[in-house]
């Protein structure tokens, strides 16, 4: 069977020097150690993946409270990408960095990435310095994304705002951060206006499918909410897709199931933060087949994932519908 990781990291050299000079050698639960396309190539091939379609971020993507600074990062990491995929086309993807908050910064980078390196789509953290995507302030940038019919992997990080916890914030706020994203993109009316963000909501869609009565429950009753929503909400829950790394427990997979349909999910890793997660000891474990049967794993391995892909699928050779 076919896999194709839509959510797996790299970080190339430049992006390490850029962390350590902030101060941070630590992220996400791993050390930094320098990546090569090797290392992931022997991944993959220990764990039967065909693609893996790359993101470079750590606790705040490429924005470190200097835009200059996160747009000159961007653009390095994003042609770093393009050569691995020039190197590897059929094995590599990338969803390029875009260095938000700077709305003209932004506009230029997806430019790039689509216009110049030919990537497969974008990525976008969850939150910028306490602002979430779905924000009216980047509405020209969900606009361009729209024109694009661009698939847009989100992916939490570090929120501002948290509380004094004595465990690590990956474990849990960065579920709830993805969360806090879906509702903004519904109720600040985002999925309506751009219906052609093919939007990808990272680790499951965080809590979104096992929280989705509760969310439908708002505009029933609270009247406010009613104006904000032009349709049901499990509607919504449909209008995005889901990957499944770090949430492919059988309660994970099935609540997903249950919420949105196997034609709305996605295969995922998040390597090299999960490497540990990968253990050969735990048979059955990352296994498609068995937690969803042959015709559902296809679909998750990889089908969905060619729909929304052009690009990859032209370089496969293969029909995206």
């Amino acid at each position: 069977m076919s896999k194709i990781d839509v959510h797996t990291h790299f970080l190339p050299e430049p992006y390490i020097e850029t962390l350590v000079r902030h101060g941070i050698n630590w992220t996400g639960g791993v050390d930094l150690d320098p990546w090569t396309p090797a290392a992931h190539l022997r991944f993959m091939d220990d764990w039967g993946i065909d693609v893996g379609v790359l993101s470079c971020l750590a606790e705040t993507g490429v924005y470190f409270g200097d835009q200059r600074e996160a747009d000159e990062l961007a653009r390095n990491v994003n042609d770093i990408g393009a050569d691995v995929v020039r190197e590897h086309p059929r094995r590599f993807g990338v969803f390029g960095a875009v260095p938000l908050p700077g709305v003209d910064s932004a506009l230029a980078e997806v430019d790039h990435i689509y216009d110049d390196l030919g990537l497969d789509g974008v990525y976008l953290v969850s939150q910028v310095d306490g602002t979430y995507v779905g924000d009216p302030k980047w509405e020209a940038v969900y606009d361009a994304l729209d024109k694009r019919n661009a698939t847009v992997l989100l992916h939490p990080v570090e929120p501002k705002q948290t509380p004094d916890l004595p465990w690590q914030h990956w474990i849990g706020e960065y579920v709830f951060d993805t969360t806090r994203v879906f509702m903004t993109l519904v109720f600040n009316g985002v999925l309506d206006r751009y219906p052609h963000i093919n939007w990808i909501l990272s680790h499951g869609g965080g809590t979104v499918p096992y929280l989705g009565h509760r969310l439908a429950a708002a505009p029933r009753v609270v009247a406010a909410y009613r104006k904000l929503v032009r349709r049901p909400l499990p509607e919504y829950l449909r209008a995005v897709h889901y990957d499944v790394a770090v949430a492919d427990s059988p309660v994970q997979i099935n609540t997903m199931v249950d919420a949105v349909g196997t034609d709305r999910m996605l295969f995922g890793t998040d390597w090299i933060y999960a490497d540990k997660l990968f253990d050969h000891e735990r048979v059955g474990e990352h296994d498609l087949t068995h937690l969803l049967g042959a015709d559902a794993a296809r679909r998750v391995g990889s089908d969905n994932a060619l729909r929304i892909l052009p690009r990859l699928a032209e370089r496969l050779d293969t029909d995206p519908r």
